[in-house]
């Protein structure tokens, strides 16, 4: 009931507004707030909002008094990450580092929630990334947990990983101090570890060799309980250490992953999971207290929360009867000496809402919205489904459709994620989907076979398929909307950046007939360039090997790889193209998207070409994202049509 409620909204505001487009600015800008965390205590909430010198600043709010505190704003500099190490002191890290201002460079910091006691931690790696990327694309605007489990709240403490030119060690940083980190004397190449709920290391995953040990550590001792290849069916994944139980995800010979407890005595999986999530991977994290699992987090057609504890389940029972429109993710204090909960609600068509809930009054305090000049009512709803590809696999797509009510065939775009392993896509409100529905486009984002979160098999028919069959699900995601008459075959284009870029130039080639027009931002346009640049984002053992094996081997494969590259096919392409790069792109080197574009106009007089350079001005307003879409609405509105 609550969905098709929101379909006949969206649909009635779609036709009231379609004389008067909302403006792109309002879709692109950046978002007003951003993320909000609340304390262990329950007694302050921090909040990622927009400063008045346009950068992201974190705020501490008073949870009874209201009272506000600016503990972090740079006029040179964004607040990235950002989490509670105890009552009292946060953590956070900065990105968009301009020189000559207020912070000298990306790196994880700490403070005391007044603002005080300041301390340098440590430069941190900053993730590749186009020159259009948002810093919240992903929509993961709640501060989720850096890692798994506990994290360690006695003193002002914290678990990372150090890396050297040979070797990688978990250490312990006193973020008070700032002094030498100590070395936990976890076993040698730990890259993933659990904290129970006393603060201490006690299962680690450390790689060697191509394959991940994990230990244990019941006394002063390290114990090794599995090992296996990371891709193989026997991986794991710890999620969980409590009450000295483990609790993996793990697949334990299904398709799709589950939540098991690990014996660690038998060295074994339980026989049956304590979660599963029909056909899904059971893909999230716990919620927990100070010393116990409250609920799972679980990513399905959209985030949803499984509680274990009968209070948090009456909470979001009466949560979702104050705000029954959306989804609302509560997250309440490990230790809470109030009765506030944090609440983080959204949709489809409305992007996120913080409030703050009071269990005792069951009152709601609205606290900051992303974009609250974007109505949920001028938005286009969303939905999901799965399509049978030509070769009979089930293939998850989600669609958005303007104007559902009144049902035509109409221009559509394919809109291809990055990477091409993660899921693009979720049940929520994404600004490139709306802004396009908001112009009349169905948007089409299918999840195609190699995707992750869908099961095992689903994820290694994808193997060194790009350009392949992976590029067959994309082509039968625009033949399955056109039978359901969501499409006009006539008017389809297909778009995206990083793998999105790429397969948007291989859809023109592979099909031609299909697809009336491309659009590449900062794409990929040849797979063996892929292996030669400086991964510096990823510890090289371990990405580089899965890189491989979901991509293909640039040596044994270079056949295919040439075969498959845009860059090796160019004269294949006749239909209209929009390229753009950025000249400081580290995802894709800008003269690789120059020397695809003079190899397109070879043979190609409709190729737009756009080129950006990124500045400090850029990352407080957006500008050259916005450029960019307003470059991607006039070539669509020209070759299919508004």
């Amino acid at each position: 009931m609550k969905l098709i409620a929101i379909l006949l909204a969206a649909a009635t505001g779609a036709i009231a507004a379609k004389a008067a487009p909302i403006p792109i600015e309002q879709f692109f800008q950046k978002p007003q707030m951003t993320g909000a965390s609340i304390s262990p205590d329950g007694r302050h909430v921090v909040l990622r909002l927009q400063s008045p010198a346009g950068r992201s600043m974190l705020k501490v709010l008073d949870a009874d008094s209201h009272a506000q505190n600016v503990v972090a704003a740079y006029r040179n500099a964004d607040v990235e990450t950002f989490f509670w190490l105890n009552d009292q002191r946060l953590a956070y890290t900065v990105i968009n580092v301009d020189h000559g201002g207020d912070i000298g460079q990306t790196g994880l910091y700490a403070v005391d929630r007044d603002g005080k006691a300041f301390t340098v931690l440590s430069p941190t790696i900053v993730p590749q990334r186009s020159f259009a990327d948002s810093d919240y694309a992903n929509n993961a605007y709640l501060a989720r947990p850096t890692v798994n489990g506990f994290p360690p709240r006695k003193g002002d403490v914290m678990f990372a990983v150090a890396r050297f030119p040979d070797y990688e060690v978990l250490m312990r940083l006193n973020t008070r101090s700032g002094g030498r980190p100590l070395d936990v004397r976890a076993p040698r190449g730990t890259h993933r570890w659990l904290v129970d709920a006393d603060g201490e290391v006690r299962v680690a995953v450390a790689r060697r060799r191509g394959m991940d040990i994990v230990y244990h550590r019941a006394d002063d001792s390290w114990r090794e309980v599995a090992s296996f290849d990371p891709l193989s069916p026997q991986a794991f994944q710890p999620k969980l250490y409590v009450n000295g139980q483990l609790y993996v995800q793990a697949y334990s010979g299904n398709d799709e992953a589950s939540i098991y407890r690990f014996d660690l005595e038998k060295k074994a999986l339980d026989a049956k999971p304590l979660i599963i999530v029909p056909g899904y991977d059971a893909d999230g994290y716990f919620q927990i207290s100070d010393s116990k699992m409250l609920g799972f987090r679980v990513n399905t057609d959209s985030e949803n929360t499984v509680w274990f504890d009968d209070g948090m389940k009456a909470m979001q029972q009466e949560v979702d009867a104050l705000l029954p429109a959306t989804i609302n993710t509560l997250s309440y204090g490990g230790h809470s000496e109030t009765p506030f909960v944090l609440v983080d609600a959204h949709s489809d068509v409305q992007d996120h809402i913080y409030l703050l809930y009071n269990r005792d009054t069951k009152k709601l305090l609205r606290l900051g919205d992303a974009h609250p000049d974007l109505k949920p009512e001028q938005m286009a709803p969303m939905a999901m489904q799965r399509y049978p590809a030509r070769d009979g696999l089930r293939i998850p797509i989600y669609f958005t459709v303007p104007e559902p009510a009144v049902k035509r065939p109409r221009p559509t775009v394919v809109l291809v994620g990055d990477p091409q392993w993660k899921r693009s896509a979720s049940w929520a409100w994404n600004e490139e989907v709306q802004f396009l529905a908001s112009r009349g486009y169905v948007v089409l984002q299918p999840q195609p076979r190699g995707t992750g979160g869908f099961g095992r098999a689903f994820e290694a028919a994808g193997d060194k398929q790009w350009g392949r069959a992976i590029q067959d699900d994309l082509a039968d995601a625009v033949k399955w909307s056109v039978a359901q008459g969501y499409t006009d075959p006539a008017r389809v284009c297909i778009a995206g950046t990083g793998y999105g870029g790429y397969a948007a130039m291989m859809g023109l080639i592979r099909d031609p007939a299909l697809f009336k027009c491309g659009i590449s931002w900062s794409g990929m346009t040849d797979l063996g360039a892929m292996f030669e640049r400086d991964w510096k984002d990823v510890a090289e053992e371990r990405g580089l090997a899965q890189l491989a094996a979901r991509v293909g081997d640039p040596k044994l494969d270079a056949a295919q790889f040439r075969a498959t590259s845009p860059l090796h096919n160019a004269a294949r392409i006749t239909q209209p193209v929009l390229l753009a790069y950025g000249k400081e792109d580290a995802r894709v080197p800008f003269h690789e998207g120059r020397k695809f574009r003079d190899a397109l106009k070879a043979t190609n007089q409709q190729v737009e070409w756009l080129e950006y350079t990124p500045n400090v001005e850029d990352w407080k307003t957006q500008a050259n994202r916005i450029d960019l879409w307003r470059h991607i609405e006039a070539f669509l509105a020209k070759h299919i049509g508004p």
